[in-house]
């Protein structure tokens, strides 16, 4: 097995080999990693890659977020699912071991890795430690009539009554529009803490990708815009991504109508499950993903402190 270095595999060479893995997800294509790399100048994204006869055996997209003369090493940011794609169990291992090897850097303040496919390596590289974290799935089995009918009836009487009043979910046509989202979402996650808000540039750079699997949908009340979100589509998962809601929107069930919209979109696209994200430990939006037909799943997350962090004690997530 050879270790190729960072950056070194065609962008072409990567895409066909990521489109030849059912369980790759949007984070692995360049609609997510370019937007990430263009709006982030801190971020230096790349691919971590082993080869077998010549040929790509194992890849995974990789962060490395600059904090001052330190970095974190993530696979991927912002919980983003960036687990490994690889054709054989040693390609899958030796990637997780070179992954934490660069974590040893005496630079390296953390490291994770999002292995949403539920696969942690069978030894943990030195330093390592798993974490479990959830997200919410709908099966999307029988098409956007039998996925609206398994919601929850009060759920369903919600969204009609404020279809009646008016509201409908459609997909945002304009920067403009996509730049109003933005302040909505920004204005509601300051409170949220962590790395919230994202730059409006990071919105506006993903609807741009609107034909490489973006769409992001808005929740309308005459002219008025309530709410909505950005949904993500690849392979067999639909993931609504990133949004806010106002407190108007609230009142019409914008999330609702946003996430029927959504999952529309996805049973067109043939998709068989669409992602809720995690609800943060969040009981209220536990359930109202609940509510949406929405089942709990966990997953791994492989986590260290790098050597900076170890010596600096600053091994908390960023």
């Amino acid at each position: 097995m050879i270790r190729e270095a960072r950056n070194r595999p065609a962008p072409e060479e990567i895409e066909r080999f990521v489109r030849s893995f059912p369980e790759a997800t949007f984070f692995h294509t360049p609609a997510w990693l370019e937007p990430l790399a263009e709006s982030f100048p801190s971020f230096d994204v790349f691919w971590l890659a082993e080869r077998e006869a010549g040929g790509l055996a194992a890849a995974m997209p990789v962060a490395r977020v600059a904090r001052g003369p330190f970095f974190h090493l993530h696979a991927l940011p912002f919980g983003a699912y960036g687990d490994p794609l690889a054709r054989s169990d040693a390609a899958r291992e030796a990637l997780f071991e070179r992954f934490f090897a660069l974590a040893r850097s005496p630079r390296c303040l953390t490291a994770r890795v999002h292995c949403f496919g539920g696969r942690a390596p069978a030894v943990l590289p030195r330093g390592a430690s798993i974490l479990a974290e959830e997200c919410s799935l709908v099966p999307l089995d029988g098409g956007i009539e039998e996925v609206w009918r398994r919601t929850s009836s009060k759920r369903r009487q919600l969204a009609r009554r404020a279809e009646r009043a008016g509201a409908v979910a459609r997909l945002l046509e304009s920067e403009e529009e996509v730049r109003r989202l933005h302040a909505i979402y920004a204005g509601q996650s300051r409170t949220w803490g962590g790395v919230h808000p994202y730059p409006e540039r990071f919105f506006l750079e993903l609807w741009r990708r609107r034909a490489e699997g973006v769409a992001v949908v808005g929740a309308f009340l005459g002219g008025e815009l309530l709410g909505g979100h950005v949904d993500l589509f690849y392979g067999r998962m639909a993931q609504a991504w990133q949004g806010g809601m106002t407190a108007r929107g609230n009142e019409h069930e914008a999330g609702s109508l946003c996430a029927r919209k959504g999952m529309e979109i996805a049973c067109e696209r043939g998709m068989r499950v669409f992602n809720l994200g995690s609800s943060a430990g969040d009981r209220g939006i536990a359930l109202f993903k609940e509510s949406l037909g929405g089942e709990e799943y966990s997953y791994a997350v492989l986590s260290a402190r790098g050597a900076a962090g170890l010596l600096l004690g600053r091994g908390k997530r960023w």
